[in-house]
C-alpha cells in the first residue's frame, strides 16, 4: 500500500506581473483588499523603492460552516519546469523576496463564514537590484486529513492525503518599470516521443529584469515540407528558465533544420535556428522471466537465444526455491 502527500492550491499565473489568490479546495480563501477607489484585485502589485516599505492588507475567509484553523505563511515565488509562475513552500529560513514580507500572524481561527483582514508590511532593502520579484502568501488547513483512496490494481492499492492550501501572489516592482531591461533566450532544441506522439522541447530562459510571457512559433522542414506549430509560454521569472513541450504531429525520425520565432509581447523576439534529431521510435518487448517480474526489451536488442537462456534461468531458480520450502518443511515434520 502506498501512500502520498498532496497539495491541492489554487494560484494564478503571473503575466507580466499577475497572481490570483482563491479558494482552498472550496473551504477557505484569500485574497487582497479592495483599492482605495473600491476596485477588486486578484493579486498585490506593489511598486516598491530600495530601502522603502509599503503596507497591504489580504482578506481571509471562511466559507464553511464550521470553525477552521488555518496556517499563515511566505511562499517563494518560482518559475514552473513547462513555464508559468508557481508557489514553493521552503522549510526553514526564507530566501529572497519571501523575506520582505513580514507583519502576518503564524496561524488564524474563523468562526463559520468569518471574513479577517491581515495587515502586513512589504520592506525592500536597500540593495535590493531593480527587478521584478514574486512572493506569496499561503493560508494551509491544520485539520489533518485522512488518507483517501486513489486507485488499485490487483491487491495494490494507492491512498494520498490530500493538503489544502491557497496562495495569493505579491508581485512587487524594485525601481522604475520602464527602464528595465525585458529579454528572452532560447537554448537548442531537443525532440523524442510521448508514446506515438513526436515531441520537441524548447529550452527558455530569461536574462532580463521582467516578468517575461511569449507566443510564437516553431517550424520545421520534413523531406522538404514545412511543418509549423504554435508555442505559447507562460511566465518566466528574472533569472530562471523553462522547457516548453510542444506536440509535433508529422515529425519523422531524421535530422531537421528548424526554427522558433517567440515574441514577448509588444517586446523584443528571440529566435532560434539549427538541426534538430528525432530518434526512430522502436517498438519494446515485454517478456515475463519470473513470478511477477517483466523485462522490457526493444526489437532485435537480444538474439533469441539469450531470451530463452534467462527464462530457462528464471524457471530454474524458482524451482530451487520451491525444492527449499519443501526440505524445510519436511525437517519440521521430522523434528
Amino acid at each position: 500500500m502506498t501512500f502520498a502527500a498532496l497539495t491541492l492550491a489554487a494560484a494564478g499565473t503571473v503575466a507580466p506581473a499577475h497572481a490570483g489568490g482563491g479558494l482552498g479546495g472550496g473551504s477557505f480563501g484569500i485574497t487582497p483588499s479592495a483599492t482605495s477607489a473600491g476596485r477588486v484585485r486578484s493579486y498585490f502589485n506593489l511598486s516598491v523603492p530600495p530601502g522603502k516599505t509599503a503596507r497591504e492588507t489580504a482578506v481571509i475567509s471562511n466559507a464553511v460552516s464550521r470553525t477552521q484553523q488555518l496556517k499563515i505563511s511566505i511562499s517563494s515565488g518560482v518559475t514552473a519546469a513547462n513555464s508559468g509562475s508557481a508557489y514553493q513552500n521552503v522549510p526553514g529560513k526564507c530566501a529572497g523576496a519571501s523575506c520582505w514580507v513580514t507583519g502576518l500572524p503564524s496561524a488564524v481561527t474563523l468562526a463559520p463564514g468569518e471574513r479577517r483582514a491581515l495587515r502586513f508590511r512589504v520592506a525592500v532593502p536597500a540593495d535590493a537590484l531593480p527587478a521584478q520579484y514574486l512572493t506569496g502568501i499561503t493560508a494551509e488547513s491544520l485539520a489533518r486529513s485522512s488518507a483517501v483512496g486513489v486507485g488499485s490494481n490487483g491487491r495494490s492499492s494507492a491512498k494520498a492525503i490530500i493538503v489544502r492550501q491557497v496562495t495569493v501572489g505579491v508581485a512587487v516592482t524594485v525601481g522604475a518599470l520602464a527602464q528595465m531591461k525585458t529579454a528572452l533566450a532560447i537554448a537548442p532544441l531537443s525532440a523524442g516521443w510521448v508514446g506515438n506522439i513526436p515531441r520537441l522541447f524548447i529550452p527558455v530562459h530569461n536574462p532580463g529584469q521582467t516578468f517575461a510571457k511569449a507566443h510564437g512559433t516553431v517550424s520545421c522542414r520534413v523531406h522538404g515540407r514545412p511543418h509549423s506549430y504554435d508555442v505559447i509560454m507562460g511566465t518566466v521569472l528574472p533569472g530562471t528558465g523553462a522547457v516548453l513541450p510542444i506536440n509535433a504531429r508529422g515529425l519523422s525520425g531524421e535530422s531537421m533544420p528548424c526554427r522558433v520565432r517567440l515574441r514577448e509581447g509588444a517586446g523584443p523576439v528571440a529566435f532560434w535556428s539549427g538541426t534538430v534529431t528525432l530518434p526512430s521510435r522502436s517498438q519494446k518487448k515485454v517478456i515475463h522471466t519470473g513470478n511477477g517480474v517483466y523485462t522490457t526489451l526493444p526489437d532485435n536488442a537480444v538474439p533469441p537465444w539469450a531470451i530463452a537462456l534467462m527464462v530457462i534461468g528464471a524457471l530454474i531458480l524458482m524451482a530451487l526455491m520451491v525444492l527449499l520450502v519443501l526440505q524445510r518443511r519436511q525437517r519440521q515434520r521430522t523434528r
